[in-house]
């Protein structure tokens, strides 16, 4: 019986000694399929973080060149508008331009009128006096060499004041036509250059709208239209210093106008003073004024 147990025994130490390192290695395999699974794992996660991230920065790629799309749109919108606005003040402030060129005109017409009014009604006062003065001159000739100097007086002042009259009325004329026709430059150079400042504008607008439409920047196509902007103002800049320049002219022929204008009076006291004397010695120191 013991012989027996004893057998039995070594049978199942055998059993269990061939069955160890079977029992040891698949516990070992399970814990490198376990670790291998877990590598696996963290693999596979890592891989759809990196998915997850890429997806997620191609996402705001695309949010962002919406954004970026939606804003240059809008850029484009509103630049667009402002300078449509501004050409529609451009050319309102064109129209009144040439309201204030009427009015002035206008003005010019009806100062000038205003001034031969006045010189008609002075040079009738003048004629008035001057026939007064021969009535008094004529009764006061009691002898034929006083009357004789008397028709001479009348006709030597006569002259002269027809003189005088037509070197004023020549320094008159010779002074408007001068000042028109330099106004006149002004205006077609003023008129030339506000045409040719909205020229620049339109094209510049144009460009600008062709910009937007070719998805160029903000800042180019910003760029572009204050460079052309710069160019226009500085060539209406340029019509606007020469226009500064009528003053002086205009300042220089009325000089000159009252130099010619001085030059008939002087001539006409002269001529009056003379023939004054010549009437004196006729009539005799006292006897006329």
């Amino acid at each position: 019986m013991m012989k027996t147990v004893s057998n039995f025994t070594k049978v199942i130490v055998g059993v269990f000694a061939i069955a160890v390192p079977y029992t040891v290695s698949a516990a070992m395999l399970s814990n490198e399929e376990r670790q291998a699974a877990r590598e696996a794992k963290m693999e596979e996660r890592q891989n759809m973080r990196q998915e997850n991230m890429e997806e997620r920065q191609a996402d705001r790629s695309a949010k962002m060149e919406e954004r970026q799309a939606n804003r240059q749109e809008k850029f484009c919108e509103n630049f667009t508008a402002r300078m449509e606005d501004m050409k529609s003040k451009l050319t309102e402030r064109k129209g009144q331009f040439t309201d204030r060129k009427k009015k002035r005109v206008d003005y010019l017409d009806e100062k000038r009128d205003t001034r031969d009014n006045m010189l008609t009604e002075k040079r009738e006062e003048q004629d008035a006096r001057r026939n007064a003065w021969y009535e008094k001159l004529e009764a006061a000739a009691d002898t034929d060499e006083k009357k004789a100097a008397v028709v001479a007086f009348k006709k030597t002042i006569e002259a002269a004041a027809e003189t005088r009259r037509t070197a004023v009325d020549q320094a008159i004329d010779t002074f408007r036509k001068s000042v028109d026709a330099a106004v006149t430059t002004q205006k077609e150079n003023r008129a030339g250059g506000i045409d040719t400042f909205e020229a620049i504008v339109d094209t510049a607008l144009s460009q600008a709208k062709k910009d937007c439409a070719d998805g160029k920047s903000a800042e180019t196509v910003r760029s572009t239209f204050q460079s052309s902007l710069k160019s226009a103002r500085n060539t209406l800049q340029s019509e606007r210093q020469e226009g500064e320049k009528l003053g002086v002219i205009i300042k220089d022929l009325a000089e000159k106008r009252q130099a010619e204008m001085k030059s008939a009076l002087d001539a006409f006291k002269k001529t009056t003073d003379q023939a004054r004397a010549d009437l004196k010695a006729a009539f005799g120191e006292g006897e006329i004024e």
